[in-house]
């Protein structure tokens, strides 16, 4: 008669000593892949709106050179 020893397969199935680090791990990298996500189909808007901010502080910043300038002028 031939006899199955399980000792094996159920010390491999109870063995959960790293089961948190990996559940961790899977919760980081899928927050990763969202913002990923959402970067990448908010990426035009979030180059225009770069550009916009830019141009109005290049802007105010000629402005008030030029108001300081013409007090010294």
């Amino acid at each position: 008669m031939n006899r199955i020893n399980f000792n094996f397969l159920n010390s491999f199935i109870e063995d959960d000593k790293a089961q948190g680090s990996v559940e961790l791990i899977l919760i980081i990298g899928g927050i990763i892949v969202i913002i990923l996500l959402v970067v990448s189909m908010y990426k035009s808007y979030l180059l225009d709106l770069a550009s916009e901010i830019d141009s109005n502080e290049i802007k105010t910043l000629n402005n008030s050179f030029n108001d300081i300038a013409s007090k010294f002028g």
